[in-house]
């Protein structure tokens, strides 16, 4: 799922306004708001991927599920 909170602190660690996201990814503006407000909760690989490149940041980052390797009986087990 994507992560609504990521995408707003990556954004303001950057001190980058909506607006400046907006000019850089191609991704309107009403779409980064409706994503921050939590309105639009999941977001399409094509949103995703130019706001994670606009941002320098993983594409793989501004999404909340975090892949691990287990074993069969479900303990991590190193990668």
């Amino acid at each position: 799922m994507f992560n609504l909170d990521r995408l707003k602190s990556v954004r303001e660690e950057k001190k980058l306004t909506q607006q400046q996201l907006s000019d850089l990814s191609g991704v309107p503006i009403a779409t980064i708001q409706k994503q921050e407000q939590g309105i639009q909760k999941d977001a399409s690989l094509s949103i995703a991927a130019p706001l994670a490149a606009a941002l320098g940041i993983a594409i793989e980052d501004l999404y909340s599920a975090r892949i691990t390797s287990k074993n069969v009986k479900g303990e991590e087990v190193p990668a």
